[in-house]
Formats: C-alpha cells, structure tokens, sequence
C-alpha cells in the first residue's frame, strides 16, 4: 500500500509540476506578446482598405449578388438590380465579416438559391469550406464547415445528385461531396490522375441539364506521386476513419484500379490552359469527354467558368488578358472563342470570378484589379461598356494587388519592394 500510495504521489507531484511549468509558460507567452515601450510603428504602410473582389455568384430569384472578399476576408450581399452612381462606391445590403464567421483566404463562392445558403472556398490557409445562411451579417457564425484539400478554388452545385464538387489546385483534382457535408467527412468520389488532364485546376460548373461538369486549368501540373509515408496514426480514431483514409490515398495517389501501374508516378510539367469537360458522373482517373485547348482558344488564366444554357456555350474569364471567352459547348480541341469580350470600355481588369445569370441573360464578373462586379449582355461581343456596375470602393480606387504575400525582397537599383503572391 505505501509503495502505490508513493506511486500516486509522484504522479500527482508530476501533474503539479506541469501544471506550474504551464502557467509560467503561459504568463512568459502573455508578457512577450504585448508590445514593449520602444517598439517602433510603421513608417508606412501598404494596405487595400476595402473589399478585394475575386468570387462572384447570382441569385435572380432573390435579386441577389454575392461576392468574396480574401482582402478585408468578408462575403459581400448586393442588389442585382442595383448599380454604383458616377464615382461612387456600392453599398452592399449586408457583409458578413469576422473571426467567428470563418472566412479568410477565402476565393469562390456558390449559392443555394432553394435553400438560400452561401458556400465559400477558403483557399490557402484555412482549408475548408463555410456554409452561411442568406439572413447572416456581421460576426455571424456558420451553418457549417467542411474541412477540404488544401488550396482548394472553385466550387459547383448539383441540384440532380445534391453533391458539392471541389478543386484542389495541388492535387490536381475535382473532389466530391454530399452538398450538406461538414467537418471531416470522406467525399464521395475524386477526379484525379494523368488520364484526366486536369492541371492546376480553378474554375468549375456543373451543367444538370447535360449532365457535365467543367473545368478550368491553368496548367501547372505538379505531378502525381505516390506517397509511401507511413503518416500519423491517431490509434483508435482511425479505426473510424476508413472511408476518409482510403479517399485521401486517391488524392495523394495516382494508384487506382481505372490508372496505368506504369505512370503511377508522373513528374511534374508545365501544360497548355485548358478547359476539360467531363461526364457529370466521372470518378477517379477517367479521361474528359472532350477539352479545349491550344493557341486558338486564346485561354490565358482561365479563372470563374459557367455554362449559359440559353446560347448553349461555355463562358470564361480569363484573366490573363482580361477578357471573357464565350465557347461553343459542344466543341473541342483547338477551338477558336465564338465571342470575346475585351477592350478598355468593358471595364474588365484581371477577371476572377463568374457567373451566368439564364433568367435575366446576363454574365456577372468580378474583377480583383479594380473593386467591381460588372454584368454584361449574355450575347455581348467586344468592346461594349457593362449593363451595370457594383464597386466595393469609390472609383478609381486603387488595389494593391495582394492575394497572399508570404515574402518580399528590396531592388536597390530600381528602388522597388517585391512581393510575390
């Protein structure tokens, strides 16, 4: 008895020990975190005070926008109908913004118009998805979050199948889920491996009606590896976690039953933008039905992508020239646009999301170079002005251009700060 009595009382010295170890651990953390008398402000600084505008969605039957914000890290709600005065800034009917709402990096945006919720994409820190209900403004809290791939881009909605899909730029493929998932759930299908062409994946529509789905590459393929790291093994949690284990083996390996043993290691390479268009149902490493691709398609970033069901074709910003691309959707190879909009009265600068709105007939951009949403006639061509303009700052305002610095480095010859994104 006095042998496990000495027992239990080294234990609980050992706790206390701790214990003491961590709050003066704690209170050292406390201490440095504040700032010290001398610490030396800013001399300047370069900073967007407004919303960045990147992913864009439409709602006509609630006469609604809804645009992402990673700057200010926000979700912004406008009128459809409604558009910025000479010189002036938009003012959103509700923004959702705050810690509680989850929403950082964030860099697509979808809606459910039936159920009037928002999903948005947090796409390089944050890894998840956030599902906001349309009534949440100010530090609202989720409906629910998802924990997805990291960078994870472009979102799409299937009414048919009440599936989620999402691009995950790094892996290089589509991943499926149940559109009410949440938290850590396995998806139910992947897109992913040589046969797909799927590179650096964004943008991505789902067409119910023809039962497709698109998507965006810009093309930077970072190859598919298989990886023989053992990982770690929680113990008995994984017992649990069979159905996510084998899903994030599809992700991290181009190993399946459709694939070449062969090629199930592929070294990365740069490849032409493209647009690959797949069955609704496709799954694993199943090639696209067809692909757009080549000079002709004068693809260059290709960013948001939609299908507009009443021309019958696929509609593109691409950013890297900043223009939209209209395709024929049934068409592919190396297939020149049948109509461009670009040109210094369309107002488009470095286009990143897009949406088509059927019922009004109209294409909605958001251009992440200069604060505004712009709608255009769906059967628009060349340099004709937008419809209507929203702008999350006064115009003229200029952006900085940030999306995620990381580093920067000082040219002494030119007198330049560099900061890649």
């Amino acid at each position: 008895m006095r042998r496990r009595s000495s027992g239990i009382f080294l234990v609980l010295a050992g706790i206390v020990s701790c214990a003491v170890g961590l709050a003066n651990s704690s209170s050292e953390e406390e201490r440095r975190s504040k700032p010290y008398p001398d610490d030396i402000p800013a001399a300047r600084t370069v900073v967007d005070p407004y919303p960045a505008l990147n992913g864009i969605a439409v709602d006509p039957d609630n006469d609604a926008v809804i645009a992402s914000d990673p700057n200010r890290k926000s979700l912004l709600f406008y009128e459809r109908s409604r558009s910025a005065s000479e010189n002036a800034q938009t003012r959103p009917v509700r923004q959702i913004i705050g810690p509680a709402t989850y929403i950082g990096m964030v860099a697509s945006v979808v809606v459910d118009s039936q159920r009037q919720e928002i999903f948005a994409a947090n796409n390089d820190i944050e890894d998840t998805v956030v599902v906001m209900p349309y009534a949440a403004k100010g530090n609202a809290a989720p409906r629910r979050v998802l924990s997805v791939p990291h960078q994870a881009w472009g979102l799409a909605l299937s009414k048919s199948t009440d599936e989620l899909a999402v691009t995950a730029e790094i892996f290089n493929a589509v991943v499926f889920y149940r559109r009410e998932a949440k938290g850590v759930e396995a998806p139910v299908r992947v897109i992913r491996g040589s046969k797909t062409r799927i590179a650096d994946p964004h943008g991505i529509y789902w067409d119910d009606v023809d039962a497709e789905i698109g998507v965006a590459n810009h093309g930077n393929f970072r190859g598919v590896i298989h990886n023989a790291g053992a990982g770690c093994a929680p113990g008995p949690v994984a017992a649990k976690s069979e159905p996510m284990k084998a899903e994030t083996a599809k992700l991290e390996s181009s190993k399946s039953e459709s694939s070449n043993p062969e090629a199930a290691e592929e070294g990365g390479e740069f490849r032409p933008p493209s647009i690959a268009i797949f069955s609704a149902t496709a799954k694993d490493d199943q090639a696209p039905l067809r692909i757009i691709e080549g000079d002709a398609t004068k693809l260059d970033w290709p960013m948001g992508i939609a299908e507009d069901s009443m021309h019958n074709t696929i509609v593109v910003a691409n950013n890297g020239d900043n223009s939209i691309l209209i395709f024929d959707r049934q068409r592919g190879g190396n297939v020149a646009p049948i109509r461009i909009i670009r040109g210094e009265h369309t107002g488009i600068d470095r286009p990143m999301g897009l949406a088509v709105d059927a019922k009004n007939g109209e294409i909605w951009i958001s251009n992440y170079g200069n604060h505004t949403a712009l709608a255009f006639d769906s059967a628009a061509a060349g340099n004709i002005a937008p419809k209507r303009t929203l702008s999350s700052a006064p115009a003229g305002t200029p952006t900085p251009g940030f999306g995620n610095p990381m580093a920067l480095a000082y040219d002494t010859k030119r007198s330049q700060i560099l900061v890649p994104n």
